[in-house]
């Protein structure tokens, strides 16, 4: 708790409005960068000279985004799509790279590139709290700047930019308590996260314990590797293992709740549990997830700027190659925003119902 209330303390906001100013552009590639290259602005601006040194900055420039799973996945499609827009906006040559959630294709994919210094900015996402360390040090030294998106590294690199998962947890676990207490039910709750030591999982199941027990909760923990069969499995056994006991699921992400909502309705229709008995409450709110909720299969969810999560990789990216500092030389935390969203006011949150376009 203390460790992220320090880390929230010092976020750097990577997504801000970059500064601009009209001097001389370092256009050189990721390997002279390592030896130290110029700020692309100064303090006072002249606007369309600005604009011209941004596109000069950026010119040519190649960002390699390497992401746990990409085709299908609304999430980091949304990501892509995001930054795609904006390298293609300005010059730059944008690519992805899907690891297929294998952490050894990720890795590899990620070390060729950096032994081919192919990429000037790698824009990555975590799926091991400490799989990507070795691999930022690698790029650090080999001139090439580092962004990770959402799931934090031991290894933080140039720029994190996420969601609070911690602070998220927090608050959709304050909302299942409330629920939970007007209907009188059992004080368990069992969370089903993915690997469990992933960051996401970590931050998740800690903020919930940390709301709930103190409540006199009891809280199982289950794991799915993000896996819609293992998350399903997992919740059809905690449901017989309790025996009416359960007040409701936390699972780590939405994809994987639409399926643990679609197990506790196969077992209301079984009689195995009273309908409503059981609430299925999850972290982000994509299109898919608000259809779900829309059909009464979960409850709530804290919906988080997904879209926004592009945008400020991809202002991160900027800020790195204008600045031209030594890639490793700094290190930036920023957080976008998040909410509780359920049926009263999902049609009403910005943030919520996203699509992969």
């Amino acid at each position: 708790m203390k460790t992220m209330k320090k880390i929230a303390a010092c976020i750097i906001a990577v997504a801000a409005t970059v500064a601009v100013a009209g001097c001389t552009v370092n256009s050189g590639t990721a390997a002279t960068r390592s030896e130290g290259g110029e700020k692309a602005f100064g303090t006072n601006v002249e606007l369309l000279p600005a604009r011209q040194t941004a596109l000069d900055a950026m010119q040519g420039k190649k960002i390699a985004f390497v992401p746990i799973l990409y085709k299908g996945y609304q999430l980091t499609e949304n990501w892509g799509t995001t930054m795609q827009r904006t390298f293609d906006n300005l010059g730059a040559d944008f690519t992805v790279y899907d690891s297929n959630f294998s952490s050894d294709r990720m890795l590899s994919t990620i070390n060729d590139l950096i032994a081919r210094k192919a990429a000037d900015v790698l824009i990555l996402q975590n799926q091991d709290q400490g799989l990507l360390d070795s691999v930022i040090d690698q790029a650090a030294k080999a001139g090439i700047y580092t962004v990770v998106l959402n799931m934090m590294s031991n290894r933080l690199g140039d720029a994190f930019v996420g969601v609070d998962v911690y602070g998220a947890a927090q608050s959709i676990a304050g909302r299942a308590v409330e629920d939970c207490d007007k209907r009188n039910a059992p004080k368990t709750i069992s969370i089903i996260d993915g690997p469990g030591n992933d960051p996401a999982s970590i931050l998740w199941n800690q903020g919930i314990k940390d709301a709930v027990e103190p409540l006199g909760y009891k809280v199982l923990v289950n794991h799915s590797q993000f896996q819609n069969a293992q998350a399903q499995a997992a919740a059809e056994s905690v449901i017989q293992q309790q025996q009416g006991e359960l007040c409701g699921f936390m699972v780590t992400f939405d994809l994987n709740s639409i399926t643990v909502g679609q197990t506790v309705k196969a077992a209301e229709s079984r009689g195995q549990v009273q309908p409503g008995s059981i609430g299925v409450y999850t972290l982000d709110a994509d299109s898919n997830w608000c259809d779900a909720l829309r059909q009464g299969l979960v409850t709530a969810s804290a919906a988080y700027d997904v879209q926004g999560i592009g945008a400020a990789g991809a202002a991160a990216a900027q800020n790195l190659i204008f600045d031209g500092a030594q890639p490793g030389a700094g290190n930036s935390v920023a957080y976008v925003s998040s909410t509780v969203v359920d049926r009263s006011n999902v049609d009403q949150t910005t943030i919520a119902c996203y699509t992969s376009r």
